[in-house]
């Protein structure tokens, strides 16, 4: 115990130092005779009570305690006084002493035990002092996180009215604070997000936990839709259930990510029907056909045009001379149109009542097979565009490979008529060749000339078997060439 003690008085202080090693043994005392003596020991104070006298040749008890109390708050001080200086040591209680000991040999004796009250009054003021600090700072870091997070953070009553909302739920909702107090959760509920917070709080209301968190779908005050993540618990005050607490967070992103990926699956889907009919179709205007009806299973208006002749044959038609097919043909890039993007000539959007549009050209070896024009209610992602951007490349392809093999079997259909005029030819040769040797080994009487002819006639005939050879040889190749093609 290091007790500090101010008084000029020997005897006085002889007899409080007495009375105090009665109570504690262990005690180091430091006595204070002047001014210079005190700011010492406020130096590096450490002590665990100070007892003063109300007069001092330097300055007075007032002055002691002003000075411990600005290094050392909730160390006691306790005033040593004359009989008679009752009305002062009340004072003193006042400006903030512990309390008071008068200095007569009945009442010293009562200063230990004042001295350890006032540890004892000080240290629970100390702990209570810290106790509201700590609490202080608890609720600073509360309102801190609850006005600088991130998420929607509200409390609502039983009846669904908002009792407190932070800074994320206003600015995301987009009302006051003022509005959204008159306000309730069912006011931006949307659809079946009602129902099901209704449901979970009448399990809250039964005392059924609500553990897993669930998402609804709300509208902000300028009627955008917001996907939110909702996790909440009760609230109990003297254990009676009085409202809810919510923590939302805003997946609109990630529901709209999941759709899209939901929509860009669908689209592979038929795109990969598609595919398979590329591999299968051998006919033109039939793939144009199956393409235009598959794509219009995903998308309000389709069209695809085919080069033919040096000219663009659509089905449906619909799409002949617009200004958006003339570009992607020149450019053999996709045109991309939306509402602040227009082509002058373009009609489509207009006419088709949509406000986003695509023509991509069919390229293949540098040579535009065709265009796809495709209309949508909403913009293209770029993953989408580089979908259909791919299957036009595929169609091009297919397009081009059914052209080639119509371009052949018209070739070979031609060949066939040539085989057969050729045939009939030889056989108008034969019959002359033949008359023409009999006349020369009867009538020409040269036998020179008459060699020369029947010569002649023989390489002639030569040729006939070998056309012959050449033409049953053919016949096998001809033979598979028309299974190939046979329609």
């Amino acid at each position: 115990m290091r007790i500090l003690i101010a008084d000029d008085n020997p005897d006085d202080r002889i007899l409080a130092v007495r009375e105090l090693k009665k109570e504690f043994a262990d005690l180091e005392v430091v006595e204070i005779l002047s001014k210079e003596d005190l700011e010492k020991a406020l130096e590096n104070f450490n002590f665990d009570a100070v007892i003063t006298d109300y007069r001092l040749r330097w300055g007075t008890g007032f002055d002691v305690l002003k000075a411990v109390k600005q290094v050392s708050p909730f160390t006691p001080v306790i005033m040593l006084t004359l009989t008679g200086d009752e009305e002062i040591a009340v004072e003193a209680m006042k400006e903030g002493f512990d309390d008071y000991v008068l200095k007569s040999p009945k009442h010293i004796r009562r200063l230990p035990l004042a001295v350890k009250n006032a540890i004892e009054k000080k240290k629970r003021e100390k702990e209570i002092e810290e106790a509201y600090r700590k609490l202080e700072e608890s609720e600073r870091r509360y309102r801190d996180l609850w006005e600088n997070a991130n998420d929607f953070l509200y409390v609502h009553d039983l009846e669904g009215r908002f009792t407190a909302v932070n800074r994320a739920a206003i600015e995301g909702f987009g009302y006051s604070l003022e509005d959204l107090g008159k306000l309730t959760i069912w006011d931006v509920l949307v659809g079946d997000s009602a129902e099901l917070v209704k449901e979970r709080m009448k399990r809250t209301l039964q005392s059924e936990p609500n553990e897993e968190p669930f998402e609804v779908l709300c509208k902000t005050k300028d009627g955008r839709l917001l996907w939110l993540e909702v996790k909440t618990r009760p609230i109990y005050e003297n254990g009676k259930l009085v409202g809810v607490q919510g923590i939302a967070r805003d997946v609109t992103k990630r529901k709209e990510y999941e759709e899209e990926i939901k929509r860009l699956n669908r689209l592979l889907r038929i795109v990969n029907d598609i595919n398979d009919l590329l591999v299968r179709e051998r006919d033109a205007d039939d793939l144009v056909e199956a393409i235009v009806e598959k794509l219009s299973e995903f998308y309000p208006s389709v069209f695809v045009g085919v080069a033919k002749d040096g000219e663009m044959v659509f089905y449906p038609k619909g799409a002949e001379g617009s200004e958006c097919v003339k570009e992607a043909i020149t450019s053999k890039r996709t045109v991309r149109l939306e509402p602040d993007r227009h082509i002058k000539g373009c009609k489509h959007i207009s006419v088709h009542g949509s406000f986003y549009a695509l023509t991509i050209p069919m390229v293949y070896d540098e040579k535009v097979k065709g265009v796809i024009i495709i209309h949508s209610d909403r913009p293209f992602s770029e993953d989408e565009v580089e979908i259909l951007t791919t299957l036009s490349a595929d169609v091009a392809f297919a397009v081009n490979a059914i052209q080639l093999e119509e371009e052949k079997f018209l070739a070979y259909e031609q060949i066939e008529r040539n085989i057969e005029q050729f045939a009939i030819l030889v056989d108008h040769i034969r019959n002359p060749l033949a008359a023409l040797q009999l006349i020369t080994e009867m009538e020409v009487e040269d036998e020179k000339v008459r060699e020369k002819i029947i010569e002649q006639v023989k390489r002639i005939e030569k040729l006939i078997r070998d056309l012959d050879r050449g033409w049953i040889e053919s016949e096998v190749i001809r033979e598979f060439l028309r299974k190939t093609w046979e329609r």
